[in-house]
């Protein structure tokens, strides 16, 4: 897992939406937070090297995103979706 989360790391850095997020490992996931509160997290998926994710919608609940690939997919998807970057106050 720590060579996953320096990938992760590595990989948000170099895109402005995603760089200024944490990003650490819970268990088996990875969670993306601002100031310690996470609003987006990575679960592995069924299919080797792929993840699927959820949100934390309206502070409330974790709510599936229809969406699996790969790690880089996966965030890359987030940064052209900003909607689910809403903790960037």
């Amino acid at each position: 897992m720590k060579r996953i989360l320096k990938d992760a790391v590595r990989i948000a850095q170099s895109d402005p939406h995603l760089a200024t997020f944490e990003i650490s490992v819970q268990g088996n996931e990875l969670h993306l937070s601002k100031g310690g509160e996470s609003f987006a997290r990575l679960l592995p998926a069924q299919k080797e090297h792929h993840w699927r994710m959820e949100y934390f919608h309206q502070a409330d609940r974790w709510e599936h995103i229809d969406f699996s690939g790969t790690l880089e997919e996966c965030l890359a998807f987030l940064a052209e979706n900003t909607h689910y970057l809403f903790w960037e106050g």
